[in-house]
């Protein structure tokens, strides 16, 4: 007997008018994942953009580096002997305003933003990356072994063996306190054999404080803002300024050397 044939136009309508329904709804979904591989891959362009600005700025900082070293005689990467830095420019309060310089420029180099409360999570993880990046790198550039002369203003007794002391920048050549005062720990000992011959021609002791400069910038999230007190310091949107010594010895004794002016580093000539 021979097969109808006569329905399948029909089944055949259906069928179509399955597929064109079905149709819009499968092809928008490849449309919105391609959106959002877009949006990741443009994401990703911005950020190694910046990271890319942040290294050409950081290659022409080291560039400069190794062309001064190159003119003082020294080789880059050797072990530095303490240094004999002149309070005028570099002490506590001078590194820092040089930890801070860094950042501000450093930032600006990055290309990113200003952070604020409103900024775009993708914006706020960029800094993020970048900023832990900064502050494990000057953490260890900022470390500085040094020779600061100083001036003893006073001190007080914290335990047996141990001293709070008050210490004054001091300009050798000019034989004037300079800066900010700075109070540090010390061992009790060292105190009583620095103070033990004072100059009777002056209110203060004068003497050499040896130690490391040790930076201790620490990544807060949830700071935005300095705050009523700055208390910790505030370097910038979720990083903070710490910093401590290591104390090595203070010394009475002050020589004519200690009076040569430092050079942009720091170091003498």
């Amino acid at each position: 007997m021979p097969i109808s044939c006569r329905r399948t136009p029909s089944a055949i309508v259906a069928i179509l008018a399955l597929v064109a329904l079905s149709t819009p709804g499968q092809a928008q979904a490849p449309e919105t994942d391609l959106a959002r591989e877009n949006e990741r891959l443009s994401a990703q362009v911005r950020d190694l953009e910046a990271t890319l600005k942040a290294a050409l700025a950081r290659i022409a900082e080291l560039e400069k580096s190794l062309a001064a070293a190159g003119s003082s005689g020294t080789t880059p990467g050797t072990t530095a002997a303490p240094r004999s830095i002149a309070a005028s420019n570099l002490s506590p309060a001078g590194l820092t305003t040089a930890i801070r310089a860094d950042f501000k420029a450093e930032f600006e180099a990055s290309g990113l933003p200003v952070l604020t409360d409103t900024s775009t999570e993708e914006d706020r993880i960029r800094y993020e990356r970048w900023l832990k990046k900064w502050v494990a790198a000057r953490n260890r550039q900022f470390r500085e072994r040094v020779s600061w002369p100083v001036a003893i203003k006073g001190a007080e007794a914290v335990s047996t063996n141990e001293t709070l002391v008050n210490f004054q920048p001091w300009d050798i050549k000019d034989a004037t306190a300079v800066g900010k005062t700075f109070e540090l720990v010390i061992p009790t000992r060292s105190y009583a054999r620095a103070t033990r011959r004072r100059n009777a021609n002056m209110d203060d002791d004068i003497g050499r404080l040896d130690g490391v400069f040790v930076p201790r910038i620490r990544f807060n999230s949830a700071r935005m803002e300095p705050g009523p007190f700055d208390n910790p310091p505030y370097l910038g949107p979720m990083a903070e300024l710490f910093w401590s010594f290591d104390f090595k010895a203070l010394s009475a004794q002050i020589t004519d050397a200690d009076a040569t002016p430092a050079d942009a580093s720091g170091t003498k000539p």
